[in-house]
């Protein structure tokens, strides 16, 4: 995501900021001497400290820049839910006004404040770790008496791999912001309009997808057991899989139930590639 990729890059240049305002001499054996005091360490790692709040938090709680993305993707996943709910139950599509009034509605809106609420303290648990691990690597390379070009390659390497962390949060928010909100709409459809269904579970089927993420393509599963099985382990990290409703009948069987065909056969054709997940 670049709009992460700029914020890392402005707290790497920050930190990088915050080593020449050290000041250093060459003393022996190609070690370096810093005149640092406690009171001006603390005051260097307090700014930088700050900086990297204000880009990663930048809005607050209440409004907080990453918002936008998640409230995209959750709009998106409603949408998807709305279209093919209403594809497959009269019922649904003559009770459901529109996407805008589903947007618009008191359930929708209280779900998103607790989105917001959970994507707050990841990015709240993301810059804490960020400014320990950065002040980790200035102050160790300033301990050890490293030449400051040294310090700064290392703390441009160590801004790459809270990019990357950085990114894979982000993956992984936006896209359960838009699972979660097909789910959300699912369940409304059951307790307002009675309908019976089940969420069918479509996995990415690529090179990188994981064995347990494979399996389960094509299957059917209630909406608690989907939140269930994403609740576990490290199942939502990195997931590209989604999950669709299926109007079933009493006995749980789809109403239409071509799609499942489909989804099977997919399955079978992408096993006959030889990707890992299909060699378990």
């Amino acid at each position: 995501m670049k709009d992460f990729s700029r914020r890392m890059n402005k707290i790497g240049k920050a930190y990088k900021s915050a080593l020449d305002k050290i000041p250093s001499s060459l003393a022996v054996n190609a070690r370096y001497e810093y005149q640092l005091n406690p009171t001006l360490l603390s005051i260097i790692l307090n700014d930088a400290s700050y900086l990297v709040d204000q880009v990663l938090l930048d809005g607050n709680e209440y409004d907080l820049w990453f918002y936008e993305y998640i409230e995209l993707a959750a709009e998106k996943g409603t949408g998807q839910a709305f279209y093919n709910l209403s594809q497959q139950s009269p019922v649904y599509a003559a009770g459901r006004e529109s996407l805008a009034a589903i947007l618009a509605s008191d359930p929708y809106q209280q779900r998103m404040a607790l989105v917001h609420a959970r994507v707050f303290e990841e990015m709240k648990g993301l810059s804490a770790d960020v400014k320990r691990d950065m002040a980790r690597v200035l102050t160790d390379g300033v301990g050890r008496g490293l030449n400051p070009r040294d310090i700064a390659r290392n703390l441009t390497a160590q801004a790459g791999i809270e990019k990357r962390r950085a990114n894979r949060i982000a993956r992984t928010e936006v896209t359960t912001a838009l699972r979660r909100a097909k789910w959300d709409e699912d369940k409304e459809a059951n307790d307002l309009f009675g309908l019976k269904t089940l969420l069918v579970h479509i996995s990415a089927l690529s090179p990188t997808t994981r064995h347990t993420h494979a399996v389960r393509h094509a299957h059917l599963y209630t909406n608690e057991e989907v939140r269930e099985w994403y609740a576990k382990d490290a199942n939502s990290i990195n997931c590209k899989c989604s999950q669709q409703s299926v109007l079933v009948d009493g006995d749980g069987r789809p109403q239409f139930p071509d799609a499942i065909t489909k989804l099977k056969q997919e399955y079978k054709s992408m096993q006959a590639r030889g990707y890992a997940w299909a060699e378990k």
